[in-house]
C-alpha cells in the first residue's frame, strides 16, 4: 500500500486481470469483483463505488488524468461497454475506494490508477491476440543499440460488428484503437516517458423493418473519437527526493443523435471536450519516518456544444397537477474556454515505530463557476494492534466539479457549486498467513450541493450516468446545487494470493444509498443494490493448464413501477420497487504452450454458465403498450488466443 494511504486500497496485477473469468480482459469489468463495487448491466463496465454515481470515478493512466477509458463512453460520466486500454500494456492497477489522499481530487468516490509496463529493452517481440471483444497486435523493443529505453505499440479492432450483424441486431457497434508508450533514460537521474492513446467508435443501425425502427428509437447513435497523449520527464534529485512533470492532452469528439420510428430527428448532440494540463509533483523522504509530497496542476479547458432537444413529455406524473412533466425544447450552441487548477501537500509521519499519520490539504479552482475556490483537508491513521492485526481510520472532504455538459445546458448553471462529499472510513486488516489477508471496513459518505433539476423536482443527477441511451439523462436543463444524500456500508474481503497452485478472493458488502432532490423527499438511490457478494478462484494444474471460476450475487437495483395501462409513473413511488436479484457463474480454462521460439496462450471463457437471463431494467413499449424487460444475453462462450514471438 502507498505510504499516503491507510485503507480502502486494493491492487491487481496484469495476470490477475487477464485470468479473471467473465472479465473479457477488461480492467473495468475485473475491478467489479472488488469490495463495494457494483455495475449497471452485463453490457457495460461502469463502476458504482460504495453507492456513488458512475460519474464519480477518477482515472489515471501512467499518471495522466483521463476523463474516460472506454469506447462509446458516456459523456459527463466514466463508463462504457468496453475498455480502450489494451491489457498487454498494463503492469498493475491500484484501486482506491475512499478516504484517499490530497494528491487525488475532482472526483468523489474512487481512483483507478493504471500503471503501464515498459517495452522489452533487450529484443524485439510481437504479440498477436484474439479476445472476446476484438483482435490486434502488440510490438515492442529497445531504443537504439545502447538500449537506453524501450517502446510499445498496439493496434486493435473489434469484431462485434460481425457478431451483431450475424445475430440480427438492429444496431451494430464497431471500434478501433491504438496505443504507444516510449521510455528513454538520458542518464542515471533523468528519464522521459511518452504515452499516446487513440480511439474511433461508430454505431450503425439496421432499420429495414418496422420492429427494428421502433427498437432503435430508444437507442441514441453514439459515434466518438478521441485521444490522450502525455509527456512526463522525471528527475532524481538525490537519494531522498525526485520531481516529475506531466504535460497531458485529452480530447473527445461526441456525436449523439436520436430519431423516432418515422426518421424524424428528436435529439442531436455534437460536443467536443478538450483539456491540456501541466502537472508537477515533488517527493521527499526527509527521514525513514517522514515523507512529504507536494504538487499542483493547471489546465486549459475548451468545450464546444451544438445541441438540439425536441420537446418531450415525461412518463412521470406531477403530483400537484396530475399531468406529466414536460421537458421543453432546447437549442444551444456555445464555445467555452476556461481553466482549472489545484495545489496539494501531503505529509506522512511514523511515530512509535509503526503508527502512521497522514495529513493532507488540497485546494481546487474552477474559473467557469461563480463559486470558484474550494479547500479540502484529508487525514488518516494506521495503528498496528499486533504483528498480524492493524486498525485504520480516514477522514476527508472531497469536491467534484459539475460535468461540462451540465454547465453548457443553461446560463444559470454557472451558479452550481462543486459537489461535496465527506468521507469517514474505519477498517481492520488481519494477515492470516503470508499469502492470505482479510479486511473489514465500514464507511459513511455524506453528499451535499449535488445538482438537481428545477423542472423535475424529483431528479438528482447522482442517479444519472449509468447508461446514456436516452436524451433526458444528459442533465440538459436548469440545475441548482440543492441535492443531498448519503451512502453507508460495511465490506468484508479475504484474498489468497497465488504462491503455489491455488488463488482466490471473496468479498461481501452491505450498503445503503439515498438522496434528496429539490422536493426534499428522501428516496433510494438508483444505484443502491443493498448487498454485493463475489467469490472467485483458480487452480494451476501444471503443464500449462489453469482453471478458474467466478460467482457473483447482487441485490436488485431500485426502479419506479410503471402503470400497465398507460406507462405512467408516480413520483410518490419513485424508486420504490426493486429489480430481481442478479446472479451469474463464469468459468475459464487456460492453456499455455511453450515452443522453441514462441509461446501460445489460449483460453475458453464461458460467461453465465447457468444461462440466467438477469433482468437489469424495465421500460414501457409505446407500440406494444406493454413492459419491455432488459435482459442479459445469457450463456456466452468465447475463446482467446495470444501468440507471442
Amino acid at each position: 500500500m502507498p505510504n499516503d494511504l491507510a485503507n480502502s486500497f486494493k491492487s491487481l496485477t496484469y495476470e490477475e486481470i487477464r485470468r479473471t473469468p467473465g472479465g473479457f480482459e477488461d480492467i473495468g469489468r475485473v475491478v467489479q469483483v472488488l469490495p463495494g463495487v457494483s455495475f449497471v448491466n452485463d453490457g457495460r463496465n461502469d463502476l458504482i463505488v460504495r453507492g456513488g454515481s458512475p460519474t464519480e470515478n477518477l482515472f489515471l493512466v501512467d499518471n495522466t488524468i483521463v476523463p474516460n477509458i472506454n469506447h462509446f463512453g458516456s459523456q459527463g460520466a466514466t463508463g462504457g461497454p468496453v475498455s480502450i486500454i489494451n491489457l498487454e500494456f498494463v503492469r498493475e492497477v491500484d484501486f482506491l475506494t475512499g478516504g484517499f489522499s490530497a494528491r487525488y481530487g475532482d472526483k468523489l468516490s474512487s481512483v483507478l490508477d493504471i500503471k503501464f509496463r515498459e517495452g522489452n529493452r533487450e529484443k524485439f517481440l510481437t504479440n498477436i491476440n484474439l479476445s472476446a471483444t476484438g483482435f490486434g497486435a502488440v510490438i515492442e523493443g529497445p531504443f537504439g543499440s545502447k538500449k537506453k529505453g524501450s517502446w510499445l505499440l498496439s493496434v486493435r479492432k473489434s469484431y462485434l460488428d460481425f457478431i451483431f450483424k450475424a445475430s440480427g441486431f438492429g444496431f451494430v457497434p464497431e471500434y478501433s484503437s491504438a496505443q504507444f508508450k516510449g521510455v528513454y533514460d538520458f542518464d542515471e537521474r533523468n528519464s522521459l516517458t511518452v504515452n499516446a492513446i487513440g480511439n474511433i467508435d461508430k454505431v450503425t443501425f439496421n432499420n429495414d423493418d418496422v420492429e427494428n425502427r421502433q427498437d432503435n428509437e430508444n437507442i441514441l447513435k453514439n459515434n466518438q473519437n478521441g485521444y490522450v497523449n502525455s509527456y512526463e520527464p522525471r528527475t532524481i534529485l538525490s537519494r531522498k527526493s525526485f520531481v516529475l512533470f506531466n504535460l497531458g492532452r485529452t480530447f473527445t469528439n461526441f456525436d449523439y443523435s436520436g430519431r423516432d420510428a418515422q426518421f424524424v430527428d428528436t435529439f442531436t448532440n455534437k460536443s467536443k471536450e478538450g483539456e491540456t494540463g501541466l502537472k508537477t509533483e515533488y517527493f521527499l523522504t526527509l527521514t525513514p519516518n517522514t515523507q512529504i509530497q507536494a504538487g499542483g496542476r493547471f489546465s486549459f479547458i475548451n468545450f464546444e456544444n451544438d445541441i438540439y432537444q425536441q420537446a418531450d413529455t415525461s412518463y412521470f406524473i406531477d403530483p400537484e397537477s396530475g399531468e406529466r412533466y414536460v421537458i421543453p425544447e432546447l437549442s444551444l450552441t456555445n464555445d467555452t474556454k476556461t481553466n482549472k487548477a489545484y495545489l496539494y501537500t501531503q505529509f506522512t509521519q511514523n511515530i512509535f515505530k509503526d503508527v502512521q499519520i497522514n495529513l493532507g490539504l488540497r485546494y481546487d479552482y474552477f474559473e467557469y463557476l461563480n463559486d470558484k475556490n474550494y479547500i479540502a483537508p484529508r487525514a488518516s491513521l494506521e495503528i498496528p494492534l499486533n504483528q498480524k492485526l492493524r486498525a485504520s481510520f480516514a477522514y476527508g472532504i472531497f469536491y467534484q466539479s459539475p460535468a461540462y455538459l451540465w454547465l453548457a445546458a443553461n446560463e444559470q448553471n454557472r451558479n452550481l457549486k462543486e459537489i461535496k462529499a465527506d468521507h469517514y472510513v474505519a477498517g481492520l486488516e488481519y494477515l492470516i498467513s503470508s499469502d492470505v489477508r482479510m479486511t473489514l471496513e465500514a464507511y459513511y459518505k455524506n453528499y451535499s450541493d449535488y445538482p438537481v433539476s428545477t423542472l423535475r423536482p424529483y431528479l438528482i443527477l447522482g442517479n444519472n450516468g449509468g447508461n446514456f441511451e436516452k436524451q433526458d439523462e444528459f442533465g440538459l436543463e436548469p440545475l441548482v446545487s440543492a441535492g443531498t444524500g448519503f451512502a453507508r456500508g460495511i465490506e468484508f474481503f479475504i484474498q489468497k494470493a497465488l504462491t503455489t497452485n491455488f488463488y482466490g478472493l471473496l468479498n461481501f458488502s452491505l450498503y445503503e444509498a439515498k438522496y434528496k432532490a429539490l422536493d426534499g423527499i428522501e428516496r433510494q438511490s438508483s444505484f443502491d443494490n443493498t448487498y454485493l457478494f463475489t467469490v472467485t478462484g483458480g487452480y494451476k494444474f501444471g503443464d500449462g493448464w489453469e482453471a478458474a471460476a467466478k460467482f457473483r450475487l447482487v441485490g436488485g437495483r431500485p426502479y419506479t413501477p410503471i402503470d400497465p395501462l398507460d406507462g405512467s409513473q408516480l413520483i410518490s413511488e419513485y424508486n420504490s420497487e426493486r429489480l430481481p436479484d442478479y446472479s451469474r457463474l463464469d468459468i475459464r480454462v487456460d492453456k499455455t504452450l511453450n515452443f522453441k521460439n514462441w509461446t501460445l496462450v489460449t483460453y475458453l471463457d464461458i460467461q453465465d454458465v447457468l444461462n440466467k437471463k438477469n433482468v437489469t431494467g424495465v421500460e414501457w413499449n409505446i407500440y406494444t403498450r406493454s413492459f419491455k424487460y432488459d435482459e442479459s444475453i445469457g450463456l456466452l462462450p468465447t475463446i482467446g488466443i495470444n501468440a507471442i514471438f
